[in-house]
């Protein structure tokens, strides 16, 4: 399960995703909003932005072999609360994840620090009957973007095999919103990440504690 506050958030994670989804995970991409006041619109009414970018997440979320879910939050509105909390928890009851990814706690942009929040919280109160009805209580791994300095475990998912995935979903976003970086740059990030992992591209994330291996992998 991944969440994030908009859509296009998720390009960081897109290659991890495909990856679980081509092994037979089922996969779940949830945004908080639908990021109905980007600016790349001008003054597009935010009801017509929010149907283009729901749009644009199904489309993603196909290409990645994912489920798309959009929570009713308003754009810049997230506070990661106890009702974005819920939304999410009662979300998690219901798919049961193994793990969840999401956007790091210290991002620049409110929503996304919001959409971490309300995340680790809602990891709370999905094991809560009361709350959610059918309790999950099966332990959820927690992993977020990583930051250069959050003194947390990093963790390198080799992408090699889906790496054309994450490019298609770059390039859909990058063309259709005209971002002044180019595919070789998107694709020198995630070679230099597969050089620190030993990998030809990878995607990296953070988490509270390292996972165990039953031996050196």
């Amino acid at each position: 399960m991944a969440v994030f506050a908009h859509p296009d958030d998720e390009i960081g994670a897109a290659g991890t995703l495909a990856l679980h989804a081509r092994r037979g995970d089922r996969v779940l991409l949830v945004w908080m909003t639908r990021g109905e006041l980007a600016s790349q619109f001008g003054e597009a009414p935010p009801e017509e932005v929010a149907r283009v970018r729901e749009d644009h997440g199904a489309h993603v979320a196909g290409l990645l072999g994912a489920e798309p879910r959009f929570l009713p939050f308003a754009d810049t509105f997230l506070t990661g609360g106890r009702e974005e909390a819920l939304a999410l928890a009662r979300l998690m009851a219901e798919f049961q994840p193994d793990a969840v990814i999401t956007w790091d706690p210290l991002d620049v942009h409110p929503d996304h620090r919001a959409t971490h929040q309300a995340v680790l919280s809602a990891l709370k109160l999905c094991r809560i009957p009361k709350l959610v009805k059918e309790a999950y209580r099966k332990p959820v791994r927690l992993y977020h973007y990583p930051r250069r300095d959050l003194p947390r475990p990093w963790v390198y998912v080799d992408t090699t095999a889906t790496q054309e995935v994450a490019e298609a979903v770059f390039s859909f976003y990058r063309d259709f919103y005209r971002w002044p970086f180019t595919l070789e740059e998107f694709r020198a990030r995630r070679r230099l990440l597969g050089l620190e992992a030993g990998v030809p591209f990878a995607e990296a994330f953070q988490t509270e504690r390292p996972p165990a291996h039953g031996a050196l992998p």
